[in-house]
């Protein structure tokens, strides 16, 4: 399990990206309803904030990654329940201060952000690779979203669960996951994909080639998934 840290007060974070009032309009356009239904209100399920942080001496698969993995992830806060809280945790957080290969995930509390949690298990990611200067929005519409049942709301009829979604920092993009609970449900998979692209800002909504390219793969299809099962099963 990963350590709780205390909330401190962190500093705000300082954005790279220059937005245009065209663009700026098209968001809050697109988001108002969003916020205007959430304000009053808690959030139908209530989320945790983790941070994984990479180390140069990661072991990449084996019973010892998986331990190693563990011994990387941090609770940084246990329980998002509403719009406000949200706020307050993503505004306070030093993006800018995210290191080369390190990840944020929001994820449903009581779900661990890691393959071999039970409601993972078998599923998998949407990932998108998104340019720099377009990550920190395209991952703040992510999490609203998710928080706000838009993306669940497409996959009830599936018994399918949106379960977090997950920011991590590469060379000259992010890498940014949407995790849902059926990895072998085609039409709930096909479904998210379609909601995503739509309820995305234009400017922010991925080709699907070059540098905004995304694709869908089961966690089962990563090297160490059966590893990380295996030594979960045996613990528990």
């Amino acid at each position: 399990m990963g350590r709780v840290q205390q909330s401190a007060k962190q500093p705000e974070s300082s954005s790279s990206t220059t937005t245009s009032p065209s663009s700026a309009t098209t968001r809050k356009s697109l988001h108002q309803n969003i916020f205007g239904k959430l304000r009053p209100l808690p959030f139908q399920y209530h989320w945790a904030v983790w941070y994984d942080k990479h180390t140069d001496n990661t072991t990449t698969s084996g019973p010892a990654a998986t331990q190693d993995y563990d011994s990387r992830l941090y609770l940084l806060h246990e329980d998002v329940s509403d719009i406000a809280t949200f706020y307050r945790v993503y505004n306070n957080y030093p993006w800018d201060k995210v290191r080369l290969r390190d990840t944020v995930h929001i994820f449903r509390k009581g779900v661990r952000p890691v393959w071999e949690d039970p409601e993972n298990r078998n599923g998998g990611c949407w990932r998108f690779r998104v340019p720099k200067n377009k990550a920190q929005e395209f991952f703040h519409e992510i999490a609203i979203l998710a928080m706000a049942n838009e993306f669940q709301a497409v996959l009830e009829k599936d018994h399918d669960h949106v379960l977090g979604v997950s920011t991590s920092s590469r060379f000259n993009s992010n890498l940014i996951s949407v995790w849902n609970k059926l990895g072998n449900n085609e039409r709930s998979i096909k479904a998210l994909e379609q909601t995503i692209l739509d309820r995305l800002s234009p400017e922010l909504r991925p080709t699907g080639t070059g540098s905004t390219a995304y694709f869908y793969k089961r966690h089962a299809e990563n090297e160490g998934f059966t590893d990380a099962v295996q030594k979960a099963s045996t613990v528990t």
